[in-house]
This record gives structure tokens, C-alpha cells and sequence, in this order.
């Protein structure tokens, strides 16, 4: 008898990562590289047939190698949205990064109504939500001409099964979703001007559908195979580091950045600073992401190297500077921000340079900046006293895990069970112990903490300067 086999397939911003499993084992993977596109006004977006198509050619890349795959579940990163039309036109998948909405939401967020409409969704007030770009295209000419609005993992699952559905995590980050009815919230809606027939129908994050027969043939896939709707990425990585490691803190920093925290209940912040979003029966994701991850180290080795790269001489960087940088603070808001600011246009920026501080310090602050506006959005989310699972490209440097278990003053496990994909397929079947066997540990030096602990009170009293002066 043939072996048979799950594929998750988690579809981010950047990567589409493709893995089978057999027993909760990665026996397979593989990725590929997703395009974006930027247009006028911060217009931000992908294409979702080309998206489709990758999807389709990864499968077969798969199937061909001899994996008889008899379930298939997807993960796709949040706030992506889309206009279909009547009459069809190119499809433009508008991301998170997407900025058309930023003055009508600096505009809305001085409205009662906003803290109001975060306490319902538990998606903060952001130019990344699809609220906030709906409502911002309403009073656009064609916006009547739309038929429905959908994001990428209702357009994924209506290709694979014929059926229009997203989970109720993937609607939580839409700013639509109420959290607490798990209905569309008809007052935000109306609000949007939008109606529940444009939208998709909710369902839970196990729910399945057969593939169509097309489709089942256009990728070498049985008629018989079961297409799970599964959650979004972020909600995903957490379940994962849970069920894989025990843990229920989670740092995950790529390009951008998020911390996390698994609870049984919902949790909201006073100030709508942090999200909170539902990931199956019984959990939920409170968190906060920041734009400022890894892209700040790539804008850095554009700066300072032209003949080598920051990652090779991070070890000469660290034996070089001292903690706390010789004194230099850096914000690394170079791209906005989300949590813990939640402001677009918010700017990076050096303090505390003088005549004797070298190229060492300010590379060191540059990524000592990086990580303490994370510990922030940590002390924001109120992370458990326990140990963090970490996740992302940032992580393939040891010394990066490292100065993180430092400056969070936490243990951080890695292990490649870590990532969406494996939280995707315990959805679908949950392990009945934990994976330990197959991490790596790395423990934070307690003298160390103290020493970041004074820098990072520094600038933890800078931003929130810089929050109060906004209000």
C-alpha cells in the first residue's frame, strides 16, 4: 500500500512555501518567489492569477516526484483585498504595505468610532486593514461598480474547490469580522459601504471541500483529495510553536516582524495598539507586527558595504561595539510603522552620535534598534514568563538568535516546526505530544539582559514620547 501525504502550502508576501508532511515529518519542500508590484499614491500589490499559477506548478512539481497527496491545506498572509468586477478586469491583489488609505486613516482615527470598530474586530486602525482601504475607495467612481471584495485566500479556494469562503482568522484581520459574534459586522459594513453579499461566506479554519475535478487534473491530484481553507500565517506560525515546542510566545522577524502570544480568550488593548485574532476553537493570537525587520539590516548593507555583506561581519560588529552602541540610539522607522506606533509616516532616525563613535556602533544600534521596538510590541502584548519560539529568515544567524534571547531576556527555541505550514496541518489533525526532540535552545546571558535593559529603557521612553505627541 502507497504512503499518503498532507502538502501545506503558505502563500506570504514574499515566499510561497510548499511542504509535504507524512506523520507531522517534513519529507519535502520547496519555494518560490512572489512578485510585487508598486503603482502611484502607495499602491501596493500582486498579482493573484500569477500567484495561482505558481501554486499550480508547485503542486506538480510535487506530485510528479511520486506523492500521492490526499489532503492539501492553505495558509496566506492577512490584509490582502481586491475588487471583482461585473465586467472583468486585471486583478490587482492590494497588500498589507498597500498605502492608499493613509490620510483617511489618520483622518478616522481621531473618530470615537474607531477605537470602537478595534474593539469589535481586534484589527487596529491601519492603512494595512482592508477596512480602512474599502472605506477609503468608497467615495471612488468605480466603487459602485464592484461585485464583490475578496482577499487572496478566498480567491485560492474558490480555484481549488469552487467554493467562495474565508476562515473566520483570515476575516479577523480584515477589520470586518466582528470577534466576538463571529459574524461580518453590519455596522462596519455599512460604515465601509460594502453588504455581506460582496463578501465571502465564514467558515471555520478545519473546514474542508473536495477538489474539483479540473483543477484535481490540471495538478496531478485525485479527485479524492480534501482542500482544507486552513488560517492565516501569523495565527498559523503561533499554533505551531505551540503544538511543536510547547511554547506560546513567538517572535517571527523576515522582512517585517511580529511578536505573538497563544491565548484562550480575547485580549484588547486600551488604546487598540495590539491585535487579537482567532485561530480555531479555543484560541486566539494577541500580538502586534512591526515593518522593521530584516529589510532595515538590508537598507543598512546598502549604506555602509558595497564589497561584502552586513551578515558576514555581524561577529566584527558585536566584538566591536559594546552593548548599547557607545551611547547611539537608533529608531528603525524607516518604512513607517505598525505596532507599537501605528503611524505611516513616522520616520527613522539616530540620537546620541558624537566624534567618537564608529561605522561598528552604528551598525550595531541600527539592529540593537530593531530588536527593542519588538520587545516593546512584547511588553505591549504582555508575553508569557516562559520561553520564545523564534521563526524567520533573521534567525539563520546565530548571533541575531542570540542578541534576541538577550534583549527579551527569554530562552528562544528554533525548529523548523516552527512555521505556518506545520500549525496549517495540525489544524487538520492535532499532535498528541509535542515535537522537543528536533529544536535548538539558546539560552540568554542574565548580566547581559541588565546591560540591554538600560539601553532599551532609553528608547523605550522615546516612543513613547513620541505616542503621546501624536494623540
Amino acid at each position: 500500500m502507497s504512503k499518503m501525504y498532507r502538502l501545506a502550502i503558505d502563500v506570504g508576501t514574499t515566499n510561497i512555501k510548499f511542504n509535504i508532511f507524512e506523520n507531522y515529518k517534513i519529507k519535502e519542500s520547496l519555494e518560490m518567489r512572489v512578485d510585487t508590484y508598486y503603482g502611484d499614491l502607495g499602491k501596493v500589490y500582486q498579482s493573484p492569477e500569477r500567484i495561482l499559477q505558481q501554486i499550480k506548478r508547485g503542486i506538480k512539481n510535487l506530485t510528479q516526484k511520486g506523492y500521492e497527496i490526499e489532503e492539501v491545506i492553505f495558509s496566506t498572509a492577512m490584509h490582502s483585498i481586491m475588487p471583482i468586477f461585473e465586467e472583468p478586469r486585471e486583478e490587482e491583489l492590494l497588500i498589507w504595505s498597500d498605502r492608499q488609505a493613509k490620510d483617511f486613516v489618520k483622518t478616522f482615527k481621531q473618530e470615537e468610532k474607531a477605537l470602537e470598530f478595534y474593539k469589535k474586530t481586534g484589527t487596529p486602525i491601519h492603512e494595512m486593514s482592508p477596512l480602512m482601504k474599502i472605506a477609503h475607495f468608497k467615495n471612488k467612481g468605480w466603487f459602485s461598480d464592484v461585485k464583490e471584495w475578496i482577499g487572496l485566500k478566498e480567491y485560492l479556494v474558490e480555484a481549488f474547490t469552487g467554493k467562495k469562503v474565508v476562515d473566520y482568522s483570515t476575516a479577523s484581520a480584515t477589520g470586518l469580522f466582528n470577534i466576538h459574534t463571529k459574524k461580518w459586522d453590519e455596522e462596519i459594513l455599512d460604515f465601509a459601504g460594502i453588504t455581506q453579499d460582496q463578501l465571502a461566506k465564514l467558515v471555520d479554519t478545519d473546514v474542508y471541500y473536495p477538489i474539483t475535478k479540473k483543477q484535481a487534473e490540471a495538478v496531478f491530484l485525485s479527485e479524492e483529495v480534501k482542500v482544507y481553507v486552513g488560517a492565516s500565517d501569523g495565527c498559523l506560525a503561533s499554533y505551531a510553536c505551540y503544538l511543536a515546542n510547547g511554547t506560546v510566545n513567538t517572535l517571527t522577524v523576515g522582512t517585517s516582524g511580529a511578536v505573538r502570544k497563544l491565548t484562550k480568550e480575547i485580549e484588547l488593548d486600551n488604546e487598540g495598539q495590539t491585535f487579537c485574532y482567532y485561530l480555531t476553537k479555543g484560541y486566539w493570537v494577541v500580538g502586534g507586527a512591526s515593518n522593521n525587520g530584516g529589510q532595515v539590516l538590508e537598507w543598512a548593507n546598502k549604506m555602509f558595504y558595497s564589497d561584502k555583506t552586513i551578515y558576514k561581519e555581524l561577529d566584527h560588529i558585536i566584538k566591536e561595539a559594546p552593548i548599547g552602541s557607545n551611547g547611539i540610539q537608533f529608531l528603525p522607522y524607516i518604512t513607517g510603522e505598525r505596532a507599537p506606533l501605528w503611524d505611516g509616516d513616522i520616520e527613522g532616525s539616530f540620537s546620541g552620535l558624537t566624534l567618537a563613535n564608529k561605522k561598528e556602533d552604528l551598525l550595531r544600534s541600527i539592529i540593537e534598534g530593531v530588536f527593542f521596538n519588538l520587545r516593546l510590541i512584547g511588553d505591549l502584548v504582555s508575553l508569557e514568563p516562559r520561553d520564545v519560539s523564534v521563526s524567520g529568515g533573521l534567525f539563520e544567524e546565530p548571533i541575531l538568535t542570540t542578541l534576541a534571547a538577550d534583549i527579551f531576556g527569554k530562552n528562544c527555541i528554533q525548529s523548523h516546526y516552527s512555521e505556518p505550514n506545520f500549525g496549517s496541518i495540525c489544524l487538520i489533525e492535532k499532535p498528541t505530544s509535542y515535537i522537543l526532540s528536533e529544536h535548538k535552545r539558546v539560552f540568554f546571558n542574565e548580566e547581559n539582559h541588565k546591560l540591554y535593559n538600560k539601553s532599551y529603557a532609553r528608547f523605550a521612553k522615546t516612543v513613547k514620547t513620541e505616542l503621546s505627541t501624536k494623540k
